[in-house]
């Protein structure tokens, strides 16, 4: 059975010169080869495969008759180093391979060696399928010994076979003459020098039993050393030949032995020397390599040696059956051009097809695979035209705004515009695309907000281009322990968890000095609330022994710190605004009372609720100097102050209400990046005057930031 090396030549016309890179550009009249190898039983790829391309080179000699002779254009030792498209002009080649060495004998059947070559040519517009019938040059020479050797003869008992006419140990020894030494049963492999058919075999060994038996002439056989040798004649590659020993104890120094020749013995040693290329992909007329534009429409040449098993297009995150479109996909066609004598496919990608694709830079995956296991993956860089993903640096969610950026190849374009949405919005909001370099254009919106999903596309004067994207805007971040959930009590209550870094903070530790609590958890809670606990503020009467002040009860997010029976509160906790708050919103119900503690005012007690947005400023109110208060009515003048809002008033809810508190943020300070955040929560807002009502109280449940 013969070896068969598949050599795929592939002639396409194209524009420019050759390249062996990938999937090369080939000029007019130039071919691709390409190899690839399936490996079998006893040859892997990290065998010595030498492969050599001629071509024609005619020689006029000097009696003007033309010679052909052959020029090598190109040689690879080991088929790892052939690049998988190999560019030849058109004419006429020898193609010739060696797998293996050409080492005279050995015992290691790496180095059988298989040879063979083939005349082909080259022409243009065609695909030639050129098959090199690699034959084996090696001879097999096994050498089979028989158990009873082991068993009568001495250790040391070897045959030696060598390639010669007859048999000479001192040329052996010498190593004038190529030879192997078999100590047990084993194949050898020789590669036969030119002329030379004839191979001998000698056999010695000591039989212990036999020493000084007399032989049929008479004589002794002295130290029992048995000597047997013949000769193989018309020795041939390709072959096997099988010497078998076996002791005889007929008569004295017997050694049966017979010498067996068995010609393609190759089909039990069950090689697979093929070279069987993978399928094929170019571009008809055009680089691959190049990057593509989706707005031109590419045909793609398939080869392939056998039927093919699976195509499949990946792009976009989106796999395409391509062998059997039947889901005839708009702009992808896969027409078959085979011949009896070739496999053949045009693979067709028009502008049509890249109407749901993302704009931008993509990669096209193409996968073929055939029959006889020979596969391949094509990866071809493609620009493609419609919006491209919105990346985090392409949003400020602070300043509720977006660049979106699309991809425009169409020259001819006009009035370009991308069109956006909030998911579930039945209209579309168009915006002027500005043109800038290499394709792209850009639009702003500057309502752009956290925790929604817009989706949007290019539309221009022929309609809409590309696929619709969409992104999802993170949620804004939200003040820790807002549901009023955590708590812990060490000596005080605290309106945070054990272990917890504090973001809330009341006046208790005032209030406990005079056995007051003004701020602690409850259990009762706004409907539909999925936490069990709220906090409850009672302003009240705290004194020791007869000495005390109204205190206000509070809840807000800052420090607090106690001088005598003085109080300092500083308003601002340190907040990682990652988009920018319109309102906070919280629930709440409350009483207010009439004021009957202080004199700065008088009738109903009056709630305040404020947020305040800062560029890192603190304000710390000492209940010690009335300079130091804070103003509602000054907010908007206050320094560090970015962005503000409150409620104030006398109302009662006897019931569980929502509220809404809008931010107004300041024009001046529009730029300034916020640091730190104000909230804070009293049903006696006349507190730092002390002065308030003893019937006020106020319950607050799940505070939250509205973006």
């Amino acid at each position: 059975m013969k070896k068969i090396l598949s050599l795929l030549c592939m002639v396409l016309v194209v524009a420019s010169c050759a390249k062996e890179e990938n999937m090369p550009h080939m000029a007019s009249g130039e071919g691709a080869m390409k190899f690839a190898l399936a490996a079998g039983s006893g040859v892997t790829e990290n065998d010595t495969v030498t492969i050599k391309i001629y071509k024609e080179n005619p020689v006029v000699a000097e009696d003007g008759s033309t010679v052909d002779e052959y020029q090598l254009v190109r040689r690879y030792n080991n088929v790892n180093d052939v690049p998988d498209h190999l560019s030849l002009v058109e004419g006429k080649y020898k193609a010739t391979v060696q797998v293996g060495e050409r080492n005279v004998a050995s015992f290691d059947q790496r180095n059988l060696c298989y040879y063979g070559e083939k005349y082909f040519v080259v022409e243009r517009k065609k695909i030639t399928d050129v098959e090199v019938k690699c034959d084996l040059l090696s001879t097999i020479v096994r050498v089979q010994y028989d158990s009873n050797i082991a068993e009568k003869f001495a250790e040391g008992y070897a045959t030696t076979v060598a390639i010669d006419d007859e048999y000479n140990q001192t040329e052996i020894n010498s190593n004038d003459v190529h030879a192997l030494k078999y100590t047990e049963t084993k194949d050898g492999y020789f590669l036969m020098p030119e002329g030379q058919t004839t191979l001998v075999w000698q056999f010695e060994g000591i039989n212990e039993s036999e020493i000084d038996a007399v032989l049929p002439d008479d004589s002794l056989l002295a130290g029992g050393k048995i000597v047997k040798g013949g000769v193989i004649t018309d020795v041939k590659a390709n072959a096997r030949y099988t010497i078998s020993l076996k002791y005889s104890a007929d008569a004295p120094g017997g050694l049966e032995f017979t010498a067996d020749v068995e010609e393609n013995f190759d089909k039990i040693l069950d090689q697979n020397i093929s070279f069987s290329p993978d399928p094929t992909l170019m571009g008809d007329g055009f680089d691959m390599t190049d990057t593509q534009r989706s707005i031109v429409s590419r045909n793609y040449l398939v080869g392939a040696l056998a039927a093919l098993k699976e195509v499949k297009l990946n792009v976009d995150d989106v796999e395409y059956e391509v062998l059997n479109n039947n889901a005839n996909i708009a702009g992808l066609a896969f027409v078959d051009n085979s011949t009896a004598d070739a496999i053949a496919y045009t693979l067709t990608l028009a502008p049509e097809f890249f109407s749901t694709i993302a704009g931008g830079a993509q990669n096209v995956v193409i996968y073929i695979e055939d029959v006889d296991g020979g596969k391949k993956e094509f990866i071809i860089p493609y620009i493609c035209q419609g919006v491209l993903a919105v990346a985090e640096n392409d949003y400020d969610l602070w300043n509720s705004t977006a660049t979106f950026k699309a991809c425009v190849l169409d020259e001819s374009a006009t009035d370009v515009k991308i069109a956006y949405r909030a998911q579930g919005d039945a209209e579309w909001t168009m915006l002027d695309a500005t043109a800038g370099s290499n394709n792209e254009y850009t639009a702003t919106v500057t309502s752009f907000a956290a925790d929604k999903t817009y989706e949007y596309k290019l539309v221009y004067s022929a309609g809409d281009m590309g696929r619709v994207l969409s992104i999802e805007t993170p949620a804004g971040a939200q003040i820790p322990n807002g549901d009023m959930e955590r708590w812990h009590k060490p000596t005080w209550w605290l309106p945070y968890g054990d272990g917890d870094a504090p973001f809330w903070l009341t006046g208790n530790e005032g209030g406990n000095k005079a056995g007051a609590t003004l701020t602690q958890p409850s259990t009762d809670v706004r409907p539909g609330s999925t936490g069990t606990q709220s906090a409850y503020l009672k302003s009240q009467f705290a004194s020791v022994m007869g000495m005390g002040k109204f205190a206000a009860g509070n809840l807000f997010t800052g420090s607090f710190s106690m001088t005598g029976l003085d109080g300092k509160v500083t308003f601002g906790r340190d907040f990682n605004f990652t988009a920018k708050p319109k309102s906070l919103s919280f629930w709440m119900k409350n009483n207010e009372g009439t004021i009957d503690q202080g004199s700065k005012a008088s009738g109903l007690d009056i709630y305040t609720i404020m947020v305040i947005i800062t560029d890192g400023s603190t304000y710390t109110v000492d209940t010690a100097d009335e300079s130091t208060f804070l103003k509602l009515d000054q907010l908007a003048t206050t320094p560090g102050i970015i962005g503000y809002g409150y409620i104030t008033g006398t109302d009662s809810r006897t019931e569980w209400k929502e509220e809404t508190i809008n931010i107004t943020y300041l024009e001046g300070m529009k730029d300034v990046k916020p640091k730190k955040l104000v909230v804070s929560f009293t049903p006696s807002g006349y507190g730092d005057y002390f002065c308030g009502s003893t019937g006020s109280w106020m319950y607050v449940d799940d505070v939250r930031l509205n973006y």
